[in-house]
């Protein structure tokens, strides 16, 4: 789609950080049809941001897809962007995304969000304000202030096209799971219990309670004044942090309870359409530090009545891999892994593994030939894809139940700060009832001038 020149205007990073959005609405709104007039090939160009990693995943997803054309890449690692270059040579690059939205918002009509969590909600809240679809990873954002600038931005915009990174969703086994809860196969759902793996240093993680390591010299292909981004005081560079060790830290991501939070409670949004939590509890060894504590054991408290079968739906969602007892449960010794989600209903149990194994016990016993729905298979990037072009398709996790889903894991991960005590959620107003110290430390932060979320109205 080229943008005619009644479009473009003269505008300079320096002008984009002082007003923060160029108008470009008419643009991205256009139905597909539209598309095809100002576009002759009908591609949806995409500008990714976060090229390495995760990235590499989106890419494939996409890959084969006729009518998707990679425009651009951002990217604060120059290595990454050399090897991008050479797999797609006539897309631009930058390190600094804000200049893409500068000075090249014409060339592009969707956004993908493939970096660490703390950029989640500058650079998705920009795309929104830009008017560009949005494919954005999990969780969706990184603070629970942010969670209403995305609620807000997606009733301001709401001919956008977009989805959270949660592929999982659209594995056949995870959706059958969705089903059969939907359809009360087991009866009225009793409680839930969910749990992660462990936190202890590896590819992706530091040991709990760490401090950052002594700063080392940064090195040349990396900008890392781009990569603190947001945050507002200073962050010593280590290879303990950078590339992927962010997620062990407060600062920077979310720990197991939030990097795995989509993945495994997203089925009881989609099976329940679950509203807002009322209040969440977090009993962990010692609050986080630096960072994120483990072997965290929260009880989320949901509305109940009607379509549950007791006043108050609970999740108890832990880390660590601290499971339930099985015994407790009236369920046979099973020997399980991390990572899974058990929803306990009135006549029977669904066991439900992160990558779609379904397990179900009834009258305390496993079944061997529980009936199993069918469903019409999905592809969670082109799915999206077609969607942004014009073509309606089911979406499993667009932002509007996206941020629903992120919304618990939050609570459970920022409730470490505060240990042992149920901190009561206002939900339509994104704060604390009972705690004014929580309001103060753990609903938002203080962003760096020139990064901060945009509103969008």
């Amino acid at each position: 789609m080229k943008t005619t020149a009644s479009f473009f205007s003269p505008v300079t990073r320096r002008t984009f950080l002082r007003n923060g959005v160029i108008l470009t609405a008419g643009v991205a709104a256009l139905s597909r049809s539209a598309r095809a007039q100002t576009n002759k090939n009908s591609k949806l160009r995409i500008f990714q941001m976060g090229v390495g990693g995760i990235g590499g995943l989106q890419r494939g997803g996409l890959k084969n897809h006729l009518q998707v054309e990679w425009a651009g890449f951002c990217d604060v690692d120059q290595r990454e962007l050399d090897r991008i270059k050479k797999e797609h040579p006539n897309a631009w690059t930058v390190k600094d995304y804000r200049e893409a939205f500068a000075n090249r918002v014409g060339d592009f009509d969707a956004a993908i969000v493939d970096v660490p969590d703390f950029h989640h909600a500058p650079m998705m809240l920009t795309a929104l304000k830009h008017n560009k679809h949005l494919f954005g990873q999990k969780p969706l954002v990184h603070q629970l202030s942010e969670l209403r600038l995305i609620r807000d931005g997606l009733k301001a915009r709401p001919s956008l096209v977009t989805q959270m990174g949660n592929q999982r969703a659209c594995n056949p086994g995870r959706m059958q799971a969705v089903e059969m809860l939907r359809r009360n196969q087991l009866g009225r759902p009793v409680e839930a219990y969910v749990w992660t793996g462990g936190v202890e240093r590896g590819h992706y993680f530091a040991d709990p309670w760490s401090a950052y390591s002594p700063a080392k010299p940064v090195p040349d292909y990396l900008d890392w004044n781009l990569w603190r981004g947001p945050i507002n005081d200073d962050l010593p560079y280590s290879d303990d942090i950078a590339p992927r060790r962010w997620r062990a830290f407060w600062e920077t991501g979310g720990g197991q309870l939030a990097d795995w939070g989509c993945h495994l409670l997203d089925l009881l949004y989609f099976a329940y359409d679950l509203p807002s939590p009322e209040a969440v509890l977090t009993h962990t060894i010692k609050a986080s530090t630096t960072g994120h504590s483990a072997h965290n054991q929260s009880t989320v408290t949901y509305p109940g009545g009607g379509k549950f079968a007791r006043e108050k739906f609970v999740v108890h969602y832990n880390d660590s891999g601290l499971q339930p007892s099985f015994a407790a449960l009236n369920l046979p010794a099973v020997k399980v892994g991390a990572n899974h989600t058990m929803v306990v209903c009135e006549e029977g149990t669904l066991l439900l593994q992160a990558d779609g194994k379904i397990t179900v016990f009834r009258k305390g016993a496993a079944v061997a030939n529980e009936p199993l729905p069918e469903v019409a298979p999905r592809n969670h990037w082109k799915d999206w894809a077609d969607n942004c072009l014009g073509d309606k398709k089911p979406l499993w996790t667009p932002f509007d139940i996206g941020w629903r889903i992120t919304e618990p894991a939050l609570l459970a991960v920022k409730a470490t700060r505060f240990p042992g005590q149920e901190l009561r959620w206002d939900a339509p107003n994104f704060r604390f009832t009972n705690h004014d110290k929580a309001n103060a430390e753990i609903l938002s932060r203080t962003y760096r001038e020139g990064f901060a979320p945009p509103q969008v109205s």
